[in-house]
């Protein structure tokens, strides 16, 4: 139990650390690349570099963690992205910027499947959703404190300063993995090893691709509302500073890690589609509510609720893992993080292009409202998805 504990501890307050220093620099990448004489159309790509890269290293990711073990896997995703920080930090002109992106993406790729993965497998049973509930949170709690330091080091440092705060916090997650046991029998204990004729299995099963939708629909948001629009809608609609925007992006965050333990523990008692189908529902009118206001306060105001909403996510990572194929753990978590990877990618592409084509130096209501309608579409599909935890709960019920 205690070993457990401290494996899932570890790999959560790591896994907090590679997010912290993604969300470092969320508030300011959007100004960093506009720095770079381009236009607004092209800021999408600074952000979705990062998420195109984890899409196509997922599933090696898997491989590379059955061949030569999880924890090795994960310190050369942690070096990557220290070398891949420093270099974007330095970065002189947007082609080399994009390219350190791009091999930060792939250092996250390695580090993020493995530990969801490992997580995932110490997880098992009915407490899953709690214990998947506590990497998620404490996950979010590494993006409640990012924007406040990114924005902080940005003003006072200048706008690439946040990507060298990135690579110390690296640094210090890769000294925490040096000390974490990896089990021997570890890749053996997720069932064989992965091989293609599994993914075709597990891109096949209806029941988990479904669950899925709502992983790539709400990493959709993530990146494309929270990391890309609120800070250009803050900068170029109402003229706040980097250090404000990190203030705004904090208060979001802070609010989403407090609600997703509690979110976790509601999903292992009524099932995962409820608190989901809720998260995605409330998201979704946020996101409406933010571009219709016009200050500080009201921003503020309008994120605190985004982040209540985006809380009851909790679960996200327990319910591909509970409807995930028999055997084939590993591979339907490395699809898992594809498909959020899908979201992060088209995110910022979608509504950086909406907001050039519909405004000029200022955001229009057009480029929230594709997020929004996602999250309405995908809602609704979830009523035709399986949820084993709510089964477990009714027939524990039945018997009591």
């Amino acid at each position: 139990m205690k070993q457990r504990l401290f494996e899932i501890l570890n790999l959560s307050l790591v896994s907090g650390f590679v997010i912290l220093g993604i969300s470092i620099i969320s508030p300011v990448l959007p100004q960093y690349a506009l720095s770079f004489s381009i236009p607004v159309a092209l800021v999408g790509w600074a952000v979705s570099a990062f998420a195109l890269a984890r899409l196509v290293m997922d599933i090696p990711a898997g491989f590379l963690a059955d061949r030569f073990g999880r924890k090795r896997n994960m310190i050369l995703g942690l070096v990557l992205i220290i070398v891949s920080s420093i270099a974007a930090g330095t970065a002189e002109d947007y082609a080399w910027l994009i390219f350190a992106r791009v091999v930060e993406g792939l250092g996250s790729a390695l580090y993020i499947t493995s530990a969801t993965t490992w997580v995932a497998q110490v997880t098992a049973g009915e407490s899953r959703g709690r214990y998947m509930s506590l990497y998620t949170g404490l996950i979010f709690a590494g993006t409640a404190f990012g924007p406040t330091i990114g924005g902080y080091t940005a003003a006072h440092f200048g706008l690439n300063a946040p990507f060298f705060a990135y690579a110390i916090f690296a640094f210090i997650g890769l000294i925490a993995t040096l000390r974490l046991k990896e089990p021997a029998d570890s890749a053996q204990a997720t069932g064989p090893k992965m091989r293609i004729q599994d993914i075709i299995s597990v891109i096949s099963n209806g029941p988990f691709m479904l669950v899925n939708c709502s992983v790539l629909a709400l990493f959709f948001l993530r990146s494309g509302v929270r990391s890309t629009l609120v800070p250009l809608y803050a900068s170029l609609n109402l003229g706040l500073s980097e250090e404000r925007i990190g203030i705004v992006l904090t208060v979001a965050a802070i609010v989403t890690s407090v609600c997703s333990f509690p979110s976790g523990w509601l999903s292992d008692k009524v099932g995962r589609k409820k608190p989901i189908m809720a998260c995605l529902f409330l998201s979704g009118i946020a996101v409406l509510l933010i571009p219709s206001q016009g200050s500080l306060a009201g921003l503020t105001g309008i994120m605190a609720f985004y982040g209540l909403a985006t809380g009851l996510q909790g679960s996200i990572a327990a319910w591909p893992a509970d409807v995930a194929p028999k055997g084939k753990l590993g591979t339907s978590m490395g699809i898992y993080r594809v498909m959020g990877d899908i979201g992060l990618v088209l995110g910022p592409i979608t509504v950086t292009y909406i907001a050039d084509y519909t405004g000029h130096l200022a955001v229009t209501f057009m480029p929230f409202l594709a997020p929004a309608l996602l999250c309405f579409v995908v809602g609704l599909l979830m009523l035709k998805a399986r949820d084993p935890a709510a089964r477990r709960h009714a027939k524990g019920f039945m018997v009591q």
